[in-house]
């Protein structure tokens, strides 16, 4: 496999969704005073090895499921071309995992068993998304295996790595995190519903159609705002985080947007640039609220 040929069945544009939950949960360590800058480069490799990995899963499973053909969009691309075998992108897989488990070992060390726990559940969920007889990515629970791992486990686990204790605040902010993250995958599935019908997938967007899809969509960004905003009120979060309805523009524009004509081949990207607005004002919020103390 060529340098070339890994980075597309990398996927790098698939790389934006774990930076929110790395900076968010960066930023509240940094908040707790005991911030130590090696241990979130650490964690930060791990998370971008291990998508990689199941981005590298994913391209093989869907293969061999026979899902993925030359027309097929946001995938590498590397197999169903005939560039790479199958087992070349399998194995690279799992060696991909063998250097993140090498690098959470040294964290382990470091802060404790904790994070290999987290650890092996970030795996564990990686290859039950997309592999196996009854991948979860095929049914209308993939979005929350995504929001769940990328949400509250991803936060909570940067947090701790880099500060060594989890805060109420990094749950509190894990979960909207995690509903952002979800959003591209819902964008995903709503680009290729007509594809995932075809191969017996049961998605969101094939159990409650297009229209039904679109409404969980603007309901899942609805809930960010909201569940910020409810945390502001309870004084659960700083009120620096209301900085989060500056996003409310490009939200509003990204639903118009997304329900353009032949708009769904740009979900992805579309939803992508909402994601890491809200990650970077979710930060910036968090940040704020400490530099203003």
């Amino acid at each position: 496999m060529t340098f070339q040929q890994f980075m597309r069945v990398a996927r790098p544009p698939t790389l934006t969704a774990t930076v929110v939950p790395l900076f968010a949960g960066g930023a509240i360590a940094w908040t707790t005073g005991h911030f130590v800058w090696w241990c979130w480069l650490d964690i930060m490799a791990i998370a971008f090895i291990m998508q990689i990995a199941a981005n590298m899963l994913n391209e093989y499973f869907d293969w061999n499921r026979g899902e993925d053909n030359a027309e097929s969009l946001g995938i590498g691309g590397i197999i169903v071309s005939g560039e790479v075998t199958p087992q070349a992108v399998l194995r690279g897989a799992l060696l991909l995992y063998a250097i993140a488990l090498i690098l959470g070992l040294v964290l382990v060390w470091f802060r404790g068993y904790i994070l290999l726990i987290i650890g092996i559940l970030a795996i564990l969920g990686g290859f039950l998304y997309t592999g196996g007889p009854y991948p979860i990515s095929a049914t209308p629970f993939g979005e929350l295996m995504v929001l769940t791992i990328m949400g509250p486990l991803e936060v909570l686990g940067t947090t701790y790595a880099a500060a060594g204790e989890m805060t109420a605040t990094a749950w509190i902010v894990s979960w909207p995190v995690g509903i952002s993250v979800a959003t591209i995958l819902l964008a995903n599935n709503l680009r290729d519903h007509v594809k995932d019908a075809q191969h017996g997938r049961r998605t969101i967007p094939i159990i409650l159609g297009v229209n039904g899809g679109f409404k969980v969509l603007k309901l899942m960004v609805l809930i960010i705002l909201l569940w910020i905003t409810g945390a502001v009120i309870l004084k659960a979060l700083p009120l620096a985080m209301l900085v989060i309805w500056a996003a409310l523009p490009l939200a509003i524009l990204t639903v118009r947007q997304l329900q353009a004509p032949h708009a769904l081949r740009r979900a992805v990207p579309i939803v992508g640039r909402l994601h890491l607005i809200f990650g970077a004002l979710i930060t910036v919020g968090i940040l704020w609220s400490r530099i203003g103390h």
